[in-house]
């Protein structure tokens, strides 16, 4: 497993951070954080940034609206 660096940001700010071993960014990401994520941001919501400590790659992650998640009725 490797060491990842799990960040939940406020712009281009820190608002928390903490330190996950995971097989994936994905997988850091969900031990990590409990709300639903998806790929990617959106400038001016909060996201998440995970970085991997062995090879310094970043994954970018924001927070998925409730209302996308509702199942079809």
């Amino acid at each position: 497993m490797a060491r990842f660096t799990v960040e939940a940001m406020n712009g281009t700010k820190a608002i928390s951070t903490t330190s996950v071993e995971a097989h994936s960014h994905v997988h850091a990401v969900v031990k990590a954080i409990q709300r639903p994520l998806k790929p990617g941001r959106t400038p001016g919501r909060p996201w998440v940034r995970v970085t991997d400590l062995g090879t310094r790659k970043i994954s970018e992650f924001e927070f998925a609206s409730y209302r996308n998640l509702k199942s079809p009725e």
